[in-house]
Formats: C-alpha cells, sequence, structure tokens
C-alpha cells in the first residue's frame, strides 16, 4: 500500500489527508504546531485505511518508507522535517496538485498578487449562472480543493484561488482557463528575490496547452512583456486593460467596460453600474468577465453577475458615516500596491491607518500616493517604525503612532474633519497582533462601530 507524509495540520492538510485515505494512501499528518489537537484531528478523518498524527521529529526509517509528500501552503519551507524530505528525494507535491490529480471537473485558476479573492468570488457568481450547483469556489480563498473533490459531482467546474505558496509544488495541474492578475513584491520575507516570486506564480500556466486559454493583464508590464517580447506560453492568451482600447479581449473606455474582437465591438456595462469602486476592480471584474466568456457564459448572464456582485468583507468595505466621515475596512490590504489601489479608490482626503508585520517590502512608491491624498499616516504593529523612516525619507511627517488597532481608531476619530475618510489598509500581514487579517478587520468595524 502507498504511503503519504502530508505536512500541516490545517484545513488543506486535513483535506489532503482525508482525499488520500479515501483513495487507498495510508497518511502520516505531521504539524511542529504542539497546539493541534491529536484528537480533533482524528475524529475529523475517517476510513479504514490506517493514519497516523505526528507532532515531533520524525525518523529517518519512517520517511524513507513515504512515497509521496504533500505540503500545505502555509508550511515553512526552512523546517527540518521538510528539508530532509527533499534530502530523500520524496517527491512532494502541493493540495492543488493532490486535488487536481483526483478530480474529474474542470479547474479554473486564478493568481496575482492583488484582488484574486474578489476575481474567484465574482468568476463563481458568473459560472453559476450557467453550471448552476456544479460551480465550487476553492483554493486560497478559505476553502480545501480537495475537501470538495472528496464529494465532486460529474462536470464539476472548479474556480480555484491560488497563491504563490500553493503553485511552488505542481507537477501536472493544468487550468483550462487560467487568469493572472498582476505582480507586485509580495512574501519577500519567504522567497530570495522577486524574480523567486514571480516565478512561482507563472507556475499556473506551466502545463497550459493550445486548447487552454490564459486571461493577463495588459497593464502590467511583466506580463505584456512575457508575450510580446518572449512568446513565453504554450496557450491562447488574451488580455484586459484598464488604459487603452485592445484590438482583442476586454478593456476600460470612458467609463465603461468593452469586449472587442475581429469583428465586432460591444458595450459590457457602465462601471457606475457595479457596486465596487477602484480602477484595481474594474480590472478583476474584466478578468472575471473574460473567464465567464471562455467557459460559456453569455455576456447577458454575465453582466448580470457583475451587477449583482456586492465585493468581498475587508476590501474597501464601507463600514459606516459618522458626523460627516466615512470608514473603511481594508483589512486585505496587505501589501503596499494593495494599500494604493485602496487608496486611489477612495474620493477625497484620508486618514490612513497601516502597519503589521512587515513582509520584506519596500514602501517607498505607498509614501509617494500618502503624499498625494494622506492627511495623517497611523502606524501601528511591528513595522511601524519601517514605514515611518521611510516616509521621513519622503519628507512626509504627519505621522502618529499607535499602540493598538483601537488607539488607533480614537486617533483617527479625533483628527478628522468633515468630508474625510478614515481607511484602514494597512500594507502588511497581519500576524503581529491579530490571528488573520479577517480577525483584524472585524476588530476594526467592531471599533467603529462603537464610536460615539
Amino acid at each position: 500500500m502507498p504511503k503519504a507524509i502530508v505536512l500541516g495540520a490545517g484545513l488543506s492538510g486535513i483535506a489532503a489527508s482525508k482525499l488520500l485515505i479515501k483513495n487507498e494512501v495510508e497518511v502520516l499528518l505531521f504539524d511542529n504546531n504542539p497546539k493541534v489537537s491529536i484528537d480533533k484531528i482524528k475524529k475529523s478523518i475517517y476510513g479504514k485505511i490506517k493514519f497516523k498524527v505526528v507532532l515531533e521529529k520524525i525518523s529517518d526509517a519512517e520517511l524513507k518508507e513515504m512515497n509521496l509528500c504533500v505540503i500545505s501552503p502555509g508550511f515553512p519551507k526552512n523546517n527540518s522535517t521538510y528539508l530532509q524530505i527533499k534530502k530523500l528525494n520524496i517527491p512532494v507535491i502541493s493540495e492543488i496538485e493532490l486535488g487536481y490529480l483526483y478530480s474529474k471537473g474542470q479547474a479554473v485558476g486564478i493568481t496575482g498578487s492583488n484582488g484574486k479573492t474578489t476575481t474567484v468570488e465574482l468568476t463563481g457568481n458568473i459560472l453559476k449562472k450557467s453550471f448552476k450547483d456544479k460551480v465550487q469556489v476553492v483554493g486560497n480563498i478559505g476553502v480545501p480543493y480537495c475537501e470538495k473533490v472528496l464529494k465532486e459531482k460529474e462536470d464539476t467546474k472548479y474556480v480555484i484561488e491560488c497563491s504563490s505558496f500553493q503553485l511552488e509544488d505542481i507537477v501536472k495541474f493544468e487550468p483550462r482557463i487560467a487568469a493572472i492578475l498582476n505582480f507586485s513584491p509580495d512574501h519577500l520575507d519567504r522567497y530570495e528575490s522577486y524574480i523567486d516570486y514571480i516565478n512561482a506564480k507563472l507556475n499556473i500556466a506551466v502545463n497550459m496547452k493550445s486548447g487552454d486559454t490564459l486571461i493577463l493583464n495588459y497593464e502590467d508590464q511583466i506580463l505584456r512583456d512575457l508575450v510580446l517580447q518572449k512568446n513565453m506560453f504554450n496557450c491562447k492568451t488574451v488580455f484586459f486593460s484598464s488604459k487603452r482600447t485592445l484590438t482583442e479581449g476586454f478593456y476600460l473606455f470612458d467609463n465603461a467596460i468593452f469586449y472587442k474582437d475581429k469583428t465586432k465591438t460591444i458595450k459590457l456595462l457602465s462601471v457606475d453600474e457595479l457596486q465596487i469602486i477602484g480602477k484595481h476592480n474594474y480590472e478583476n471584474v474584466m478578468a472575471a468577465m473574460a473567464i465567464g466568456y471562455y467557459m460559456g457564459v453569455t455576456f447577458v448572464d454575465i453582466v448580470d453577475a457583475c451587477k449583482e456582485f456586492k465585493g468581498l468583507e475587508h476590501r474597501i468595505e464601507f463600514v459606516r458615516e459618522k458626523n460627516g466621515v466615512k470608514y473603511y475596512n481594508d483589512s486585505k490590504g496587505t501589501n503596499p500596491d494593495a494599500t494604493i489601489n485602496a487608496i486611489d479608490a477612495i474620493n477625497g482626503k484620508i486618514i490612513l491607518i497601516a502597519g503589521g508585520r512587515d513582509k520584506g517590502i519596500d514602501y517607498g512608491n505607498l509614501i509617494m500616493k500618502v503624499k498625494e491624498k494622506v492627511r495623517y499616516l497611523i502606524l501601528i504593529g511591528e513595522a511601524k517604525k519601517k514605514i515611518a523612516l521611510k516616509a521621513k525619507d519622503f519628507n512626509y511627517n504627519y505621522i502618529i503612532f499607535a499602540d493598538t488597532l483601537d488607539e488607533a481608531v480614537d486617533i483617527a476619530n479625533s483628527y478628522s474633519n468633515v468630508g474625510d475618510n478614515v481607511l484602514l489598509s494597512p500594507a502588511c500581514s497581519s500576524f503581529d497582533m491579530f490571528k488573520d487579517y479577517e480577525d483584524r478587520g472585524q476588530k476594526f468595524k467592531e471599533k467603529v462601530m462603537s464610536l460615539k
């Protein structure tokens, strides 16, 4: 009987373990977090196949018995067990690769530095117009691919949010349609260079062939050059653009989204008909429209789904207006480019709350944008001094430190004027002070709603 080790006992690792056991693979689930509850995990995993959970070091003898390693996206690759697995030349695959190998459905993959979750959710809504309950939205959005493959219906369409971590260890993963939304520096605390991060993202298309379609952002110079100069991809490529009219593809012109090919130009909708704001979100909409179109959904259904879409929590989410001041929660803004997009999307002056755990990214471009629209920059978390130093390098001095998020909201409330916008968009990860970005955003909203 084949044996596999699964690294990481979170949602992805448990789902992968279940799928392996269902397919008669003996599983060893490893996690070096002592807080993991072995009893709770064992109750959630069923089957007659042998299964074991280990929270301590695994012997070389036990590792040598393994035929496969499935790594969860959050599992650190400097972990000694992972390094030993690589040394022993045990094949390593990601959880989305495992799901793909066992799935009989059709895969749609979406990646990029910013906008993935919004695009994935909207794409799911578009596809459901045609394919109803056969559509599953999975991946980095919070639902493991393997979990849905376990209970797969025939002809299931999977819309998969693919993080760079998940794409590092694919072998055969070949989405029928994929989209790369953009590149900006992120996760440089994990990757040795920005190029390594980009290459991980590009893995989404490495197995795509002539019958597949890849949707790309024309305004991302890296993506544009990979197609027009290097002819890198082996599949059909289609662009979308927020800045120029294309000879073929989806583009934004005069506050409306158009589709154009060799025979026709179609106006699809005005951006005023959407319930989400900002040029970056219009790019997300065009990417989702393109996926829907090449999956066979009619433009009527595509446009209806886009008009109905209300956006997602923690993404430039309007919280309330108090005394003429609007409060926005963009806790999902976990890198500088995401925060720049949020600043651009809001009309009027801004009091920005930023900071958190630094990911090794330069904040220079963010501070240049701050100088344009931000009256006060309130900084929290581990990265606050680093961001403040960069701001002073650019001669921006309207900086206030806060020890807690609650204190930051109180300061923003006291410094704000009628017509201002208070924006939480941290440009950093949340793990220094919060469980995750959702926890951070929820606590922000609770504090804002409590203001008298």
